[in-house]
């Protein structure tokens, strides 16, 4: 049996494209191999890349009268450009609002914020906090350990493992 090069770039793009499908099921563990790895080589990008390259193989293969040489350089160049694609457009963008989404939690600090369900002394409830960025609803206790009303406005004292620590606003604040 002879394998010709069209066969190799199927191979190459039947494979990324089963490591992509296998990547969804498996992220997570696919993930923590990755992870000593910078961003440039996410799965992501290697997969996606090497599905470029083996469907560039095949159509260059099929329809152009180009020795195989010239089809592999010809399908790295256009993979090389996916690459960057992939990267400049797919995971900048994500490696972004991912970064922008863990710091805001912690940078609530301070933050006033209106209580909209009723946070009891020994409990929690929930407060809506504006800026510029967006509005959003956190899940409070209150600092002081003493129940806060809806409608009121309170200041964000700290936050620990994703609640943060309210305490009311006195008259004197206003």
């Amino acid at each position: 049996m002879v394998i010709e090069i069209v066969d190799i770039y199927w191979w190459i793009l039947w494979g990324s494209l089963g490591a992509a499908v296998l990547a969804t099921f498996f992220g997570d563990i696919i993930e923590g191999l990755f992870e000593g790895l910078d961003e440039f080589l996410s799965p992501l990008l290697l997969f996606g890349t090497l599905s470029v390259i083996g469907g560039a193989g095949v159509l260059l293969t099929k329809y152009t009268d180009w020795i195989a040489v010239y089809v592999l350089l010809a399908s790295l160049l256009i993979g090389t450009g996916a690459y960057f694609l992939i990267y400049h457009f797919m995971i900048v963008p994500m490696s972004n609002a991912e970064s922008s989404t863990s710091k805001s939690v912690m940078d609530l600090e301070g933050k006033l914020a209106e209580v909209i369900t009723t946070i009891p002394a020994e409990g929690m409830g929930e407060v809506f906090i504006e800026s510029t960025h967006g509005s959003r609803n956190e899940i409070a206790k209150s600092f002081d350990y003493e129940e806060i009303k809806q409608g009121e406005k309170v200041v964000v004292v700290e936050v620990k493992e994703q609640i943060v620590y309210v305490s009311s606003m006195n008259e004197e604040f206003n």
